[in-house]
């Protein structure tokens, strides 16, 4: 089967729905699929990838999307699928106003979408009426999460199935089980309000009024970090690390020094692609009880959840894991076994079939 991926984000800066289609891109070509990748690049691209230029920097919920747009782009992707000739097209976030709305408009052949984002904007329900004709144009539609789900079809109406995002499983499965030992908290991912780090540092003095030798690494970059940084009180500064952004190399390392894992998010998160990384560690996770993350780690079994944006909440599950060795220990065993069914070999089994109903005459 040859199949396009298409994005509408920036190839070259880190964000979920990039990881997603890359390891896709990778499995499927494992299981002998013709795969090419349609994106905007604001940098070089490896083979496999079709780059469409350059992006701009566009607010959109709770964060900042690198997306790109235009006729020149329009006829890009006009070339890149006329050249490919695809069975399939595969867009991710395909009303988004960038790359994948334009190859949403310009593909003659079977169109496959995936729903990424949780988002309730009134912006979203007033365009939903034009692009009503776009969303019956599609041949099957995909969100990975209830969440995603419900953004979608609040607007369009049924006809989404839910199939997760993909994690590699196999690779986090060299972190050894928690044992309770040590106060290391890990935040890992974006710098950015709805990811929540904000809620972490300002938990800080709370948690280590509890746990006085816990140390926090605040694993990521974003356009949140000098302000972060100048936000942590400067009796604890010596307790806290910024890393800034870290090779993949390094996060099974950031994963395994960590006693507990903080993913404080406030809101937008419709799956948690670093939830799931962190419960296939089978680290001991205290998250936000977002619905996005309480479709993924069942509470008080996979992860404690709180309360989304209360500091003085996540201090205290953060301060009880590390006071309990023995809760934190079979937390992340359950974390790690509820993963299982986030691994990449069943994702894609379920996504091929949505291509071959796709395709099927």
């Amino acid at each position: 089967m040859r199949v396009v991926l298409v994005s509408p984000y920036s190839w070259t800066i880190p964000g979920g729905v990039n990881v997603h289609v890359a390891a896709l891109a990778k499995h499927l070509r494992a299981r002998g699929h013709e795969v090419r990748v349609i994106a905007p690049a604001d940098g070089p691209v490896e083979p496999g990838v079709s780059a469409l230029g350059r992006t701009l920097p566009v607010p959109w919920n709770g964060s900042v999307a690198r997306l790109t747009f235009g006729p020149r782009v329009a006829s890009r992707i006009k070339i890149a699928l006329r050249r490919t000739r695809p069975d399939v097209v595969h867009i991710h976030e395909p009303f988004s106003p960038s790359a994948s709305l334009l190859a949403l408009r310009a593909a003659k052949m079977p169109v496959v979408a995936t729903f990424h984002a949780s988002i309730d904007s009134r912006i979203y329900r007033i365009a939903g009426i034009p692009l009503r004709r776009l969303w019956r144009k599609l041949a099957a539609r995909i969100a990975v999460s209830k969440a995603a789900c419900m953004s979608v079809e609040r607007i369009f109406g049924p006809g989404v199935r839910i199939i997760p995002n993909g994690v590699e499983t196999s690779t986090y499965a060299a972190v050894p089980d928690a044992d309770g030992s040590g106060s290391t908290i890990l935040y890992f991912g974006r710098l950015e309000s709805r990811k929540g780090p904000q809620v972490l540092v300002e938990a800080i003095p709370a948690l280590r009024e509890r746990v006085p030798d816990a140390r926090i690494v605040i694993a990521g970059d974003g356009p949140l970090r000098r302000r972060l940084e100048e936000a942590v009180p400067a009796a604890h500064r010596d307790a806290v690390t910024f890393t800034g952004r870290f090779p993949d190399d390094d996060r099974l390392r950031l994963l395994a020094d960590a006693a507990v894992v903080c993913l404080p998010a406030i809101g937008g998160e419709s799956f948690g692609i670093v939830l799931v990384e962190a419960m296939a560690a089978g680290r001991p996770i205290v998250a936000s009880a977002i619905p996005g993350f309480a479709a993924v780690a069942r509470a008080g079994l996979d992860a404690v959840l709180v309360p989304s944006g209360d500091a003085r909440a996540l201090a205290d599950g953060v301060a009880g894991l590390l006071a309990d060795p023995a809760k934190a220990t079979a937390l992340g065993r359950s974390a790690r076994e509820a993963a299982s069914r986030f691994d990449w070999d069943h994702v894609t089994t379920e996504i091929e079939a949505v291509y071959r109903e796709a395709i099927a005459p």
